[in-house]
């Protein structure tokens, strides 16, 4: 059996969190934290646990690891703890409100050698493990140009206007839509094509949020020439083309969850960039990182699955720079 402690829940996927642990036999949870008694007490009702301090359960000896699934500005503290603690650390993306807090997580996390995870989920989807497989094979040829558009309708939905203010909140959350979406690209380009190696990016706001950024656009350059355009937004109907990916052999993109790909050094069948590709022909969906760190815990997969802590880190440095690119109208370099 192994032992969690939920500490912090006011982030809007928490729900799901708990649900993925409450279907399990093997995970058990000894007590919830959140500053919000409303919110600790309903987590813990559902969990069938008791509301404790966050002291008290990254002290508690039984715990193994602790779920970090609030705002982002309650981050800093408590990793920093747990990780002194020995606790192993499922934190929710992004790792920090800024630059300097991550920097000073990723030293804390790698200097005690707990396990890390956190909830980059993009990774694990079929069309994007199949994209990574074909550039590690060079069916691209020399990749040029990319693309990744992450967006929705959250602020034109409301999504955030009750329970979940503090998305729109700079100094809570770090940043707006730009952040809180455009780091799943960040974190998708990175692993299909490593550090980013400078960036910038244009951002506005005021249809619903007049204190925050809703939508953006940014430049990354990576190490190996490869130039890549993020989108992310709050104030979108759809999101219709995910992914684009150009290189001197071959291209792909997705569009509307269907993957359409044509290369002059590929085998796969169907292959001819007008029609999508069989489903079938793609590697098969990888669980959701929250659930791949749990098999981790119970010894199901081993911590090869788990998603980099410097990677991590990678994000918040390539978003840093978009951001403080927006801010002075320049390029910068990725720290």
């Amino acid at each position: 059996m192994v032992n969690l402690a939920l500490v912090t829940a006011g982030h809007i996927h928490t729900p799901g969190f708990v649900k993925s642990v409450r279907a399990r036999a093997d995970m058990r949870v000894l007590g919830v934290y959140d500053p919000n008694p409303a919110i600790a007490h309903k987590f813990a009702e559902e969990l069938h646990t008791d509301v404790r301090t966050a002291d008290e359960l990254i002290r508690d000896a039984a715990v193994h690891a602790v779920i970090i699934s609030g705002r982002t500005d309650q981050h800093a503290g408590l990793v920093e703890q747990a990780a002194a603690e020995g606790k192993h650390l499922f934190v929710e993306k992004p790792l920090a409100t800024t630059l300097a807090d991550a920097n000073r997580l990723y030293t804390a996390i790698t200097d005690a050698g707990v396990l890390f995870q956190t909830g980059y989920a993009m990774r694990g989807n079929p069309i994007y493990r199949f994209i990574k497989q074909e550039i590690l094979a060079g069916n691209f040829g020399t990749i040029t140009r990319a693309r990744c558009s992450v967006c929705h309708s959250a602020a034109l939905g409301g999504w955030f206007d009750q329970d979940y203010r503090w998305f729109y909140q700079a100094d809570r959350s770090g940043g707006g839509a730009f952040l809180d979406l455009g780091c799943h690209a960040v974190d998708l380009l990175i692993f299909l094509f490593g550090p980013a190696v400078a960036g910038t990016a244009a951002l506005n706001g005021g249809i619903k949020y007049t204190n925050i950024d809703e939508y953006g656009e940014g430049l990354l350059t990576f190490r190996n020439g490869i130039i890549a355009s993020v989108a992310a937004g709050w104030v979108d109907q759809s999101n219709p083309v995910g992914v684009l990916i150009s290189g001197t052999e071959g291209h792909a993109y997705e569009r509307s969850g269907e993957l359409f790909y044509l290369s002059r050094r590929s085998v796969v069948a169907g292959s001819d960039g007008k029609a999508p590709i069989d489903k079938a022909l793609l590697p098969p969906e990888m669980a959701h990182p929250f659930e791949i760190f749990l098999d981790v815990l119970s010894g199901k997969i081993d911590k090869t699955h788990l998603i980099p802590v410097a990677e991590t880190l990678q994000v918040m440095k390539a978003m840093d720079a978009m951001y403080l690119g927006h801010k002075f109208g320049s390029w910068v370099n990725v720290m």
